[in-house]
């Protein structure tokens, strides 16, 4: 009898994270999270195994990987861009700590695959500068000139796991993701994307009500909803690709489109302030995401209307709370 992989999800309480744990768990695998927290919006029955580690500890992580077989490493900081960009620090000793952490850990322990979640942010600023830019490639990632720092940790983690799997075996799997977006995540606006925090401002302006919007609203992304990101994210881990992969939709959309998503979907018309000395990040982040589709024949299901209601009834739910 074939044994039953042993599957270790760090960052597990976090919203791609516990999401992740649920697919596998749902599969037969046998499924350990780990995280500095419990999840929010999941009970421990989407695992078999949940650790409160803090996997800046390098014996955290040894404690994590052991009896693994493969590991998906989504553990990180991260948040908004208002909280990316004021939280540098922070974010680069603890993320950069957590996956050199992990990379070693997962040699000395004998796991065979992980996984990396990378980001978009990795793309250079000069490629996003207008909110019809041609959507990125993964080639487009050199010459390197990331949009934070969030994102040349990613770049450095990505180098770094790919060094380890040149020079120890560790086979790597890395995906960049695109604005991924779902139900049971945080609504507040500090700390959660721009979906779930427009729809918060919509729900509690109410018709007629103000919303402030970051920026001219005119900026453009890419948004991918998380059973779709999930799937991805499984294709790839279970492919034989080497390389990066992009993660996200041809459902390009302005932040004010986005709000008129949201409000049809509350039947309300509200008014808008527009905060141009917000922090609004790039113009145009848009995803070709050809490669996912030819190598892992995968492709985006959700629609942004469809994505958008679930998100509405959740934040809701929330709020009702």
């Amino acid at each position: 009898m074939k044994k039953r992989e042993t599957i270790l999800v760090t960052g597990a309480g976090g919203f791609i994270g516990h999401h992740l744990a649920r697919f596998l768990k749902k599969r037969s695998f046998y499924v350990r999270g780990v995280d500095i927290v419990y999840p929010q919006f999941s009970d421990l029955s989407d695992f078999h195994d949940y650790r409160i580690l803090d996997l800046r500890g390098f014996r955290n992580c040894i404690e994590a990987t052991q009896g693994i077989d493969k590991v998906y490493a989504l553990a990180a900081q991260n948040g908004s861009i208002e909280y990316t960009t004021t939280n540098r620090a922070d974010l680069l000793r603890d993320n950069a700590t957590i996956n050199l952490n992990t990379a070693e850990a997962c040699i000395r322990s004998g796991v065979k695959r992980l996984f990396f979640s990378s980001s978009a942010c990795v793309y250079p600023l000069e490629k996003q500068t207008e909110i019809d830019s041609v959507p990125l490639v993964e080639e487009d990632v050199y010459p390197a000139n990331a949009e934070s720092e969030y994102g040349w940790e990613k770049l450095f983690s990505e180098r770094m796991y790919k060094s380890y799997e040149i020079d120890y075996g560790l086979e790597v799997r890395i995906a960049r993701f695109f604005n991924i977006y779902g139900p049971e995540c945080s609504i507040d606006t500090l700390r959660s994307k721009a979906p779930m925090a427009l729809t918060r401002k919509v729900i509690k302006a109410g018709n007629g009500g103000i919303v402030k919007i970051w920026g001219d609203g005119k900026q453009v992304r890419s948004f991918c909803y998380i059973t779709d990101c999930v799937e991805a994210i499984f294709k790839l881990m279970e492919s034989n690709i080497k390389d990066p992969i992009n993660i996200g939709t041809a459902d390009h959309i302005s932040i004010n489109e986005l709000v008129d998503i949201i409000c049809r979907i509350e039947r309300v018309k509200v008014k808008r302030v527009y905060q141009l000395h917000k922090v609004q990040g790039v113009r145009g982040r848009l995803c070709n995401f050809s490669k996912a589709a030819k190598l892992l024949d995968w492709k985006a299901k959700v629609k942004p209307m469809q994505g958008m209601k679930i998100i509405n009834k959740f934040v809701h739910e929330e709020l009702g709370k």
